[in-house]
């Protein structure tokens, strides 16, 4: 196998989980209570690769049976080619992490928060329907998500209720 390869599946182990550092991080985005601005960290401890995040703090939601909940985009760029990841947080109203949703990359990012729904556009995916907006209701936490592509085509994606241990 090809070093590189190797470096960046190694470094994908850890796209999406959370170490304490990176929690950290989201909770320090958290407390700056500042709605759809995305802040840049920069992880890399190596000048060969990037390994850069963009932490936003959506808003909040509240769910049908009056639980408070934060959600917050994790995007993140790494590796010798800069290979993408993203995710969505979700954080109770102690901001004690809750869960999140593993998505493709960071095009797949919802772009807004709005009454309990998250919106996610497809202007940035240049292999869907760029017109396509899927509007996810939050009044109850979904198990899964289903982001449209094309018509009815699309990808679905788990809530993951891992503790920051298994991550």
């Amino acid at each position: 196998m090809n070093r590189f390869l190797i470096i960046s599946i190694l470094l994908c182990l850890s796209c999406t989980g959370l170490s304490q550092d990176k929690e950290d991080i989201v909770l320090s985005v958290l407390s700056k209570s500042v709605v759809g601005k995305a802040f840049t960290f920069n992880l890399s401890d190596n000048k060969d690769y990037i390994n850069e995040a963009a932490v936003t703090y959506l808003g909040e939601i509240e769910t049908k049976v009056k639980e408070k909940y934060y959600i917050v985009t994790w995007g993140r760029v790494w590796g010798p080619n800069n290979h993408t990841t993203g995710a969505v947080l979700l954080y109770d109203y102690k901001k004690k992490y809750f869960g999140k949703y593993v998505l493709g990359g960071i095009s797949d990012l919802p772009i807004k928060l709005d009454k309990n729904e998250l919106f996610f556009f497809n202007t940035k995916k240049s292999d869907c329907d760029k017109s396509l907006v899927t509007k996810i209701d939050f009044s109850e936490i979904p198990k899964n998500i289903f982001i449209k592509c094309n018509g009815d085509l699309g990808d679905v994606y788990e809530l993951s209720l891992d503790s920051l241990e298994k991550k």
